[in-house]
């Protein structure tokens, strides 16, 4: 499922706007904006750690989420849209996440580890003190003692994971299968000084100097080697993985590797020494940082058009490139988008630089239909009317019209957890004109689904008021608990 989903998304990336559609569509415009597929989100977490909110891009005075706390986030790792949580690591080096469903942001460990990855948010890989390899993952954790010390790790989309460590002036890449320990396949490599996983995750670069390999990550076969004039400083590649950029010691050009033809095919010079890459994760731009400058030069990555430089601190969360083609950009205590193709500022979020941001997208904020919080009904068996048929039919006067319409009835939900002491413990938090929330338990696929609830209410329009009311995050449907 989540192939095909990165497989969409590069398809559609490839219509993108750079270079590649009409740029005169203004941001505002109902193509742009029009609802297709999953929604496009904004996580703001406190730079100091605190309150967590998500708000609807780009229309960022929506709040749609919110949490009271949450660690201080240093950088994301990856968002599980089946399980609605985002997983990062925060200041201190620790891995955590954001569960959208329970409300809540926590650390996984307390434990000292470094080289913290996820490629899926659902299950965090770490390298503990003593150089195994651990992973925290809702179904438990494993622990892993690679032959020697773990350097990096890689998981991969399919399950698999790839340890990158060193053995005497080398650099040795294993191949193993969580929960399994034994390893399945190795690569011996020159000592490996820079790392790069592309996105789609069917390709591990590795620069050794001036050398830049290639490992399939299904059977550890290397490519061909990139040979540059210098060693190689930065790295950072398209979505697709089709193009890879490289900048050398010094350098003050980008250089364009082929995947596909396995040597430099373009180079993209800017006049001074780089300090940072970072591609749209649509594959439309790609922005470079100037040595030196709180700035960032953004580059069509079609035709390795320079258009332009935008102001920006370059932190880990901005800038970034919005799903609109807008650039989100940090300047002084705002946070302003740009149009990519004009460099035009579009909007301004005062106070918004004091946020670490995240843009994700997913269905889960969006109101459920009734009909998925109604039990199940079977039909019974024939009821013989025979009797009915044979009774006068002046009996029946007086008595209730079952063709009779019932009165809609709404109800205000908060919440759908797996688990009940959370789904109590949030329900003892919401109470709106002396009616506190209450627990109605329903099953699901043989497993007990706890909802927070309100109501009903006689009108949409009063369960809409107690929803506001709460100030919680909440859906209406019509329909009784």
């Amino acid at each position: 499922m989540r192939t095909t989903l990165i497989t969409l998304v590069l398809v559609l990336a490839a219509c993108g706007r750079s270079d590649r559609q009409d740029a005169s569509t203004p941001h505002g415009s109902p193509s742009a904006t029009a609802p297709r597929g999953p929604d496009n989100l904004v996580l703001r977490i406190a730079r100091t750690g605190g309150a967590a909110r998500v708000y609807a891009y780009p229309r960022l005075d929506t709040v749609v989420w919110r949490a009271p706390s949450a660690p201080a986030p240093a950088r994301i790792l990856a968002f599980d849209d089946e399980a609605g949580t985002i997983a990062y690591v925060d200041l201190k080096g620790q891995p955590a996440r954001v569960d959208f469903r329970q409300q809540a942001a926590f650390t996984v460990t307390r434990s000292k580890v470094t080289g913290v990855e996820s490629v899926d948010g659902s299950a965090i890989f770490a390298i503990a003190g003593d150089g195994a390899v651990e992973r925290y993952a809702p179904g438990g954790t494993w622990k892993w003692k690679p032959p020697v010390a773990a350097r990096a790790l890689f998981p991969q989309k399919d399950g698999t994971l790839l340890v990158l460590g060193e053995r005497g002036a080398g650099s040795v890449v294993w191949l193993v299968r969580p929960p399994g320990s034994a390893v399945t396949d190795s690569a011996i490599l020159p000592r490996v000084d820079r790392t790069l996983r592309t996105q789609v995750g069917d390709r591990l670069y590795l620069a050794s100097g001036a050398r830049l390999t290639g490992v399939r990550t299904r059977t550890i076969e290397r490519t061909p080697e990139v040979t540059f004039s210098r060693a190689v400083e930065l790295l950072a590649a398209t979505p697709s993985g089709d193009r890879v950029f490289a900048v050398t010691t010094d350098g003050t050009a980008v250089e364009v590797v082929d995947r596909y033809q396995e040597r430099i095919s373009g180079r993209i010079e800017l006049g001074r020494s780089i300090a940072a890459l970072r591609v749209d994760p649509l594959g439309r731009y790609l922005l470079v940082r100037p040595e030196g400058r709180d700035s960032a030069v953004v580059i069509a990555v079609g035709t390795n058009r320079v258009i332009g430089a935008v102001a920006t601190a370059w932190r880990a969360d901005l800038p970034f490139v919005g799903p609109d083609g807008g650039i989100v950009t940090a300047q002084g205590p705002d946070v302003i988008i740009t149009d990519g193709e004009t460099l035009r500022p579009t909007a301004r979020v005062r106070g918004g630089a004091a946020d670490f941001w995240y843009l994700f997208r997913w269905t889960g904020f969006r109101p459920r239909a009734a009909a998925l919080d109604r039990p199940v009904e079977f039909e019974g068996p024939p009821v013989d009317t025979s009797a009915a048929d044979s009774v006068d039919a002046d009996s029946s006067a007086g008595q209730p019209d079952s063709s009779a319409r019932v009165p809609a009835t709404w109800t205000v939900s908060f919440a759908a957890l797996l688990v009940a002491d959370k789904a109590r413990e949030l329900a003892a938090q919401i109470q709106v004109g002396g009616e506190r929330a209450r627990v109605v338990t329903s099953m699901r696929e043989g497993s007990a689904v706890y909802r927070v609830v309100l109501g009903p209410y006689a009108t949409r329009e009063e369960a809409e008021r107690v929803g506001r009311e709460s100030k919680q995050s909440y859906w209406v449907y019509e329909g009784g608990p």
